[in-house]
């Protein structure tokens, strides 16, 4: 009960729109008297020898000061109409008796009771007008006095008239535009609750969701999609840590075949198998099916993208298909035995019909289950195929496929991508190794550099060594910082407030490169942007220092 005493005390000390208006209307009507009175000193000081004008004045000063001292609050609501009611007394004083036309000043009371009370109030404001008019008139010989009283009243009666239907109007609308205002609030608390859930329904299913606009840009993704493709929570419409391949160590998928890509152009697909390798270096298998979602009068039609994890479903077949391989190969064997031995027996003429006759039965039924046996093997291959080996390869054409995939995002962010690659650069190395190092050197560059910067990246043959150079303009690397930025989780204070990142991508990709017998070096200065640069030897190092990078 305190609680609710201290909280009404708060409510009636504050003073109501109808007392602060009061007291704006007071303070002009007492600045218009002292400006009047300040002129009639100048230039008809004569005046100030009426006692009345005297009077009239001092009084809407007094009443002025009085109206901001007293605590209207504490009073009954309309104990307020006493000012205006005084400041027409005041104002006929003022006025009484004298050429000039002061009686315009009863304008500041008429509009104010017109404009906060009932007709009936206006009424009886302009009635004790009009018997202030009639009172002066009476003590007055001249001939016009009717004239002024009926011109006097009919103008203050048109003037509180439209006042208190200006009035009557604008609260009738104001009271709409609250009705409307509490509508619209209520419907946008509905529709954020209805957001929430669906937000909360969509981040508790396993399944990644995604809704993409015609333009290629992500409109909304849950927390499976996100975790799946190494998305910035707080922009994800930055470059994914993970990339797509066709297969197990495959190539990457073409930008313009990629789910995201597809579903951009409005293609309805069920099922594509993508291979995703994500930035924390393993492998995952995605079946990702679109849908297409039909736009609103203001929302332009959209595509869903789910993705789900069947790298469980895939490893299970793969094991399957392997141990029906090694079924079938270990059934091979003693199968030719029997066969063979069988036709040998079937070759003695000693043998009897009823002897020959199970012989028979047994080498076709041997020979049906070699045939089923090598029919499984032969399905089966497929779980031990792999791309381990290195092969012949163009680095200038991975490049060229790694900007393409982030020019996208570098035009989102005002980056711009300048590739100087003007010949071929054939070396022979891991494809999906070098394009995981150059996704990463890229990803970075753009990462790390502001709005309207650069990104340059120059390739080079020189002899039997392909040189490949990425600079950026962005924010570098403190002196202190460099001898550690290779350590793995290792990320300086800036790049931590930049953007979001592991630390792992460069120590990963200078491993790749010394396991191709390259190296990887690194030169920045903070403000003033990174350059990083990749040698690698035009033809593949042993076979035992292969094994470093696998």
């Amino acid at each position: 009960m305190a609680t609710g005493g201290l909280a009404e005390t708060r409510v009636l000390g504050a003073p109501d729109s109808r007392t602060r208006s009061i007291w704006l209307t007071q303070l002009v009507l007492a600045a218009s008297v002292v400006i009047i009175s300040v002129l009639v000193a100048a230039l008809q000081p004569e005046l100030f020898a009426s006692w009345k004008f005297i009077v009239g004045s001092l009084a809407i000063i007094a009443l002025t000061i009085a109206t901001l001292a007293v605590p209207w609050s504490r009073l009954p609501k309309n104990a307020v109409l006493a000012v205006p009611f005084l400041d027409a007394i005041a104002i006929g004083f003022v006025a009484s008796q004298t050429e000039l036309r002061f009686g315009y000043l009863w304008v500041f009371p008429v509009m104010w009771v017109a404009m906060y009370f009932r007709a009936v109030v206006l009424g009886g404001l302009l009635a004790t007008i009009g018997i202030i008019l009639l009172v002066d008139s009476a003590m007055t010989t001249s001939s016009t006095s009717a004239l002024r009283i009926f011109i006097v009243l009919l103008s203050l009666t048109f003037i509180g008239i439209t006042a208190h239907l200006a009035m009557r109007q604008m609260g009738a609308l104001r009271r709409v535009l609250q009705r409307q205002a509490r509508r619209l609030a209520e419907t946008l608390d509905r529709r954020s609750a209805q957001e929430r859930r669906t937000t909360e329904i969509l981040n508790g299913v396993d399944a990644g969701v995604a809704r993409v606009s015609p333009a290629g840009t992500m409109l909304m993704v849950n927390d499976a999609y996100a975790r799946l493709y190494g998305l910035d929570p707080l922009d994800v419409n930055l470059p994914a840590k993970s990339v797509e391949y066709t297969g197990l160590r495959g190539m990457p998928v073409p930008l313009s075949e990629r789910p995201l890509a597809r579903a951009a152009r409005g293609e309805v697909f069920t099922d594509a198998r993508v291979w995703l390798f994500t930035g924390e270096g393993e492998w995952r298998v995605l079946s990702v099916s679109s849908k297409r979602l039909s736009g609103s009068d203001r929302d332009d039609a959209s595509v869903l993208l789910l993705a789900h994890d069947v790298t469980a479903i895939t490893h299970a077949q793969r094991e399957r298909e392997r141990l029906s391989a090694i079924a079938s190969h270990e059934l091979k064997h003693p199968l030719t035995v029997m066969i063979g031995n069988a036709d040998l027996a079937l070759e003695d003429e000693d043998v009897s019909p009823r002897t020959r006759e199970r012989l028979e039965t047994i080498l076709r039924a041997s020979e049906r289950v070699l045939e089923m046996t090598s029919s499984m093997l032969k399905t089966s291959r497929t779980a031990f195929e792999g791309r381990e080996s290195y092969d012949d390869i163009d680095v200038r054409q991975i490049v060229i496929d790694s900007v393409d995939s982030f020019r996208p995002t570098a035009t989102a962010h005002d980056v711009a991508i300048d590739l100087e690659v003007h010949q071929a650069l054939p070396a022979t190395a891991d494809g999906f190794r070098m394009r995981q190092v150059v996704d990463n050197l890229v990803s970075n560059a753009i990462k790390y550099t502001p709005r309207e910067g650069d990104v340059r990246i120059v390739g080079s043959l020189d002899d039997d060594t392909v040189s490949l150079t990425v600079s950026d303009t962005g924010i570098g690397i403190a002196p202190e910082d460099l001898p550690n930025i290779m350590t793995p989780y290792f990320r300086t204070s800036t790049a931590k407030e930049t953007a979001s990142g592991t630390g792992l991508g460069l120590g990963i990709a200078r491993e790749i490169v010394a396991a191709h017998g390259g190296t990887l070096t690194i030169e920045s200065e903070p403000g003033a942007g990174t350059s990083v640069t990749v040698q690698l030897p035009r033809f593949a190092p042993d076979p035992a220092d292969r094994s470093a990078g696998s």
